[in-house]
């Protein structure tokens, strides 16, 4: 940003001295290194932990159950706050920040047939893992999944955020993707007993709806990682009985961090690189574009 473009920004957020104002600052400039790295979009949630993990944020204190913090450092809500007068403002766009609680559900459509089969051409894809489904990313909550979409997608990988223990959508939308197949399972969760259950509730309903065992793997949050990383617990209520305890929720190990993480998890496993499928895509793209071009 020009100096000027920093004056007429700065004049739109609460004065430094303050709460607010030190609140936004820091959140506008984690955003803007975001978008520098490439890890736009985001959410709140690996906001406030990103800010959390550099003495920026403060976790919940033990045995309360307010997001806002009195003092500095600032808590969930004020970091929420902050977000809000950003994209309000105008100072960041709408879209870095992704909600992954609500979606529209938009149709497809074309004055033809031709002219729809043209049109799609563009999201024709090929299996990077060849005659083998690809796995599949399952995530304690929609926050993380939300943030791997746009990893995974060239991967073929089907990705959901459960949030929480349910049973419905995994027997109507999850299960039906692992059966009569080996697909694998990679699971993203967090580091408590409550996200012990939320998995083995997951994983055990999956398997009795798909009829077979299935190879699991969580990628994370594992003990290992947190002692690696010095990440300490927060204090977080348990919505089924509203007990408080300490917990390690994933997203503390950071956005960058956890794409990295699946990333490496996936070309591990590819049996030929990511880069060469897509390019080969393309070029059969553009010779079947060629051939329905010269039938119109």
């Amino acid at each position: 940003m020009t100096a000027t473009a920093d004056l007429a920004i700065d004049r739109l957020l609460s004065a430094p001295g303050t709460k607010k104002g030190r609140t936004q600052r820091a959140v506008l400039d984690l955003l803007l290194e975001h978008h520098g790295n490439g890890g736009i979009p985001t959410n709140g949630r690996f906001v406030f932990y990103e800010l959390e993990q550099r003495g920026m944020a403060t976790k919940p204190v033990a045995g309360s159950n307010k997001r806002r913090s009195r003092g500095w450092p600032p808590g969930s809500q004020d970091i929420s706050d902050a977000l809000m007068l950003l994209r309000e403002a105008g100072i960041i766009p709408w879209s870095w920040i992704r909600d992954e609680t609500r979606h529209v559900a938009v149709w497809s459509h074309a004055a033809s047939v031709f002219d729809y089969m043209l049109e799609r051409l563009a999201e024709a894809t090929l299996n990077p893992w060849r005659d083998v489904p690809p796995p599949m990313i399952l995530c304690e909550s929609r926050a993380t999944a939300g943030v791997l979409e746009q990893l995974v997608a060239p991967y073929c990988c089907p990705i959901a955020g459960t949030a929480g223990q349910v049973g419905g959508f995994l027997h109507t939308d999850i299960a039906p993707l692992l059966e009569d197949n080996d697909r694998q399972v990679f699971y993203l969760g967090d580091l408590d007993k409550s996200g012990a259950d939320i998995e083995s509730n997951t994983r055990g309903v999956l398997e009795r709806a798909a009829g077979r065992s299935i190879d699991w793997l969580r990628l994370g949050m594992t003990q290992e990682q947190a002692d690696d990383r010095g990440i300490e617990p927060i204090w977080k209520v348990d919505g089924r009985n509203g007990h408080g305890h300490e917990a390690i929720e994933v997203e503390a190990l950071g956005q960058g961090a956890i794409v990295d993480l699946v990333r490496t998890q996936l070309d591990g496993l590819l049996p030929e690189p990511l880069g060469r499928v897509l390019e080969r895509e393309q070029v059969e793209r553009a010779a079947i574009a060629e051939m329905l071009e010269a039938n119109r």
